[in-house]
């Protein structure tokens, strides 16, 4: 239950389940590298001791990587496509430029990626008569580390998608 677009780059590190929502989480990888450059539509905020968050800009929030490796620009998330709101509805393509990111501490643009989303039970989108149920998720964590000086920002995006 990942989304199509990125299941062939994520490696799937941890998986809990219950009766009401399944937790995926795990690391972007390509080129068997976890080596990116980050590119957003969206707020960034800075918060105390070098905290960094991406918020919404005119309800948008857009996260796209490239591998430092290949080139290969793949799409994280996008909340105009991506979540349970949004499956059903037809997408209207809409043209954006991602801004590039660095690291707050050492102005580094090479980052690690882990992603966590949360699904809800497969009967419950089933009786929704939800088809597309590998871009369900209902919440999703994105996780940015820097590759050179291990800065983290925890929760860069915490994203409800419903």
């Amino acid at each position: 239950m990942i989304p199509k677009l990125i299941q062939p780059y994520f490696k799937i590190t941890h998986q809990t389940k219950d009766r009401d929502n399944s937790i995926i989480e795990g690391v972007l990888t390509c080129c068997n590298a976890n080596d990116f450059e980050i590119f957003v539509v969206g707020k960034i905020k800075h918060g105390l001791f070098s905290k960094m968050f991406l918020y919404p800009e005119d309800d948008r929030t857009v996260l796209e990587v490239r591998c430092k490796k290949c080139g290969k620009r793949i799409s994280v998330f996008n909340s105009s496509f991506d979540g349970y709101g949004q499956c059903g509805i037809k997408k209207k393509n809409i043209c954006v430029s991602p801004q590039p990111i660095d690291c707050l501490k050492c102005r580094n643009e090479s980052f690690s990626v882990a992603i966590k989303y949360e699904y809800p039970n497969i009967q419950e989108l089933q009786e929704l008569e939800i088809s597309d149920t590998d871009n369900a998720f209902t919440w999703i964590w994105i996780t940015l580390e820097c590759n050179n000086c291990g800065s983290r920002y925890k929760n860069f995006i915490d994203c409800e998608t419903t």
